[in-house]
């Protein structure tokens, strides 16, 4: 048992504001030193300039021909008109083309169109002509000297071709910083490896070295050490001699392994550890020989949001370079969100425009939850000072993505199905900019969503027992505010998923009785919830009696996923699901998957896109193939 006066404790607790102030002023001497190195300009798309750079020659640097025709000297064309055109001989005028250089006795071009040959030697021309008539000047473009951009800025491939017009070949740009990221935890591996229970595959090398490449950063990471100090503190040792930051993951909490502030407190100064912000609380900002070494959380959800509060802006103070940010949004808050006072907590969320309002939809939390990363276009704060946000309340959120992308998504809630996720991926295969964000909030949940304008499409599959239809009762019944159309998009088939080959022997919902078996639920409010509880009821089952009625998934194919891993004995969900991990399968009822729409935006282009993705023959090719659905009536209209 490891003793608690081993582990170690935060020096402090302190506001993301003043962490960041305290750390960047002990740091500054390590910002004051800018490096730089020239090179190629041809070599230096996304640097950034270390001085300001000037043409050496003029663009062009001689007079060209603007046009095709004759150059002359615009006094020979003086008294030239339409009554009484003046005759050129051949000692007076040249034959140009577009591009030609003009003679330094020519300082005029007449078009081809507006002259007249009288021979081989001779042309008319019909009216005069100023100087510089249709000739592109020298310096037109850029004239020597001329600054063409000024220190401090991010140079792109049209920035390379006005240098290389203006004679440039070598600039000085700003070196880009060094960093070595190091993971460090017993429990890692790298993928491939033998994977024994606790091992845990090392990713965060990959996401947050992505991230710092981005901002031009050279990255390197060291093989994984083990919980180890003296190897930890050998590695840490290494980096500060050759790169500019050190990144240290994991090790940075208040766990007996947790060495990394010790370390870095014993080879150098630890200037804050623990901030009041979730996630991320336990991070170390240290420095080793004035070098900025950065503590991790191993949570990836806190590492990339240290990332992006203070090891971006730390690299933008460093280079004197602040990237483009996207200014925050107003959107609408589609539910409610909890949050305890006395640290800033930052929540991921998906963000799309629907009747001219963004709304905005939070992803599960956790930080360890990596999918809610990829999944997510927004950041949503909620200060230290706040319990939490209402659902419809009107609150900041900060885009992780352009405007365009977020007013491309479409947001659908309501009760997941596997055949949402090809529906998702024949929308981008459209290649039109159109993306859908799958909210998985149950039946209810979609339908209320549609009725409050809370998303553009909602899945459901509600039973009603008193009609024996799907839905239409209870789109009736909860869509108030708004009208809609129903949309089949697939028939498919509910039963009792089991572990391979079904060794329980369970074969109806009268096998639910049985305390020794470990059931799975869905959640509340989900269509198949809704078509168990109904089941129970007609059987005269006691939920009470079912030994894990209370443990519920957000998706069919989490339900499956804790039978194949032995957290569960079977559950209810549908056959697609079951055949995804190989398991036992017993159907009980075949149902209708439908989507709701709102009247008002059905015609916009995104939709009609949906519902034309989802007549298609390939669409319903793909959902046949799986197995466990009908596409007999995809895309018809519910009535």
């Amino acid at each position: 048992m490891n003793d608690k006066k081993s582990r170690n404790y935060y020096l402090s607790d302190i506001p993301i504001e003043e962490a960041i102030s305290k750390y960047f002023n002990s740091l500054e001497s390590y910002f004051k030193t800018i490096n730089f190195e020239e090179i190629e300009v041809t070599q230096s798309n996304q640097k950034i300039t270390y001085e300001p750079i000037f043409a050496k020659i003029s663009s062009p640097n001689f007079n060209l021909a603007a046009m095709d025709g004759i150059s002359i000297n615009h006094k020979s064309a003086i008294g030239a008109t339409e009554t009484s055109p003046k005759i050129l001989s051949e000692k007076d005028f040249d034959w140009v083309d577009t591009g030609d250089p003009i003679d330094d006795e020519y300082d005029s071009v007449i078009m081809i169109e507006d002259i007249s040959k009288s021979n081989l030697k001779e042309v008319k021309i019909f009216s005069s002509v100023p100087p510089m008539h249709n000739i592109r000047e020298i310096g037109e473009d850029l004239i020597q000297s001329e600054m063409i951009l000024p220190e401090n800025s991010q140079i792109n491939h049209f920035d390379i071709g006005v240098c290389l017009a203006g004679g440039v070949d070598k600039i000085k740009v700003k070196k880009p910083l060094t960093s070595k990221f190091i993971p460090t935890g017993s429990e890692l591996i790298h993928l491939g490896e033998n994977h024994n229970k606790g091992d845990l595959i090392e990713f965060n090398s990959f996401v947050i070295n992505g991230m710092l490449n981005d901002l031009g950063v050279i990255t390197n990471t060291s093989h994984i050490i083990k919980d180890n100090k003296s190897d930890i503190k050998n590695e840490i040792l290494n980096a500060v001699e050759r790169y500019d930051l050190i990144i240290v993951s994991a090790g940075s909490s208040a766990g007996s392994e947790d060495y990394t502030k010790e370390i870095i407190s014993g080879l150098g100064e630890v200037i804050v550890h623990g901030v009041s912000i979730k996630p991320g609380h336990p991070v170390i900002l240290g420095k080793i020989k004035n070098k900025p070494v950065i503590g991790l959380p191993g949570y990836p959800v806190s590492a990339i949001l240290i990332n992006e509060l203070i090891i971006k802006p730390l690299i933008e103070k460093k280079i004197k370079y602040k990237t483009l940010a996207i200014p925050p949004i107003k959107a609408k808050l589609a539910r409610k969100l909890n949050s305890t006072m006395g640290e800033d907590e930052y929540i991921r969320a998906t963000v799309g425009k629907i009747n001219k309002e963004y709304i905005a939809v939070p992803l599960p939390g956790g930080a360890g939850v990596i999918s809610s990363i990829q999944k997510a276009n927004c950041l949503i704060k909620i200060p230290r000072n706040k319990e939490g946000y209402q659902k419809h309340e009107i609150i900041n959120v900060n885009p992780l993505t352009s405007l365009q992308n977020i007013n491309n998504t479409i947001i659908c809630s309501g009760s997941h199905d596997l055949v949402l996720d090809i529906l998702k991926s024949f929308l981008l295969k459209k290649g039109l900019g159109y993306q859908m964000a799958i909210n998985p909030i149950g039946s209810l949940g979609g339908l209320l969503s549609i009725d409050q304008n809370l998303c553009h499409i909602a899945g459901t599959h509600i039973f009603d027992p008193e009609t024996e239809q799907y839905n239409i009762t209870f789109i009736n019944k909860f869509v108030k505010n708004n009208k809609v159309k129903a949309i089949n998009l697939v028939d498919r088939i509910q039963g009792i998923i089991t572990k391979k080959n079904n060794p329980s022997k369970i074969e109806s919902i009268n096998d639910f009785n049985n305390e020794n078996l470990i059931f799975v639920n869905r959640q509340k409010g989900s269509g198949t919830r809704i078509l168990l509880d109904y089941l129970l009821s007609t059987s005269n089952i006691n939920s009470k009696n079912i030994n894990g009625y209370n443990n519920e998934k957000n998706s069919h194919l989490a339900v499956s996923y804790a039978v194949q891993s032995g957290n569960a004995d079977y559950g209810l969900g549908i056959m697609s699901a079951a055949k995804a991990y190989d398991l036992g399968f017993v159907p009980i009822k075949e149902e209708s998957f439908d989507i709701v729409i709102p009247e008002n935006i059905i015609n916009e282009k995104h939709i009609q896109i949906l519902i034309e993705i989802i007549n298609s023959k390939e669409f319903k090719n793909s959902i046949n193939k799986i197995g466990g659905y009908s596409t007999s009536k995809t895309g018809q209209e519910i009535k």
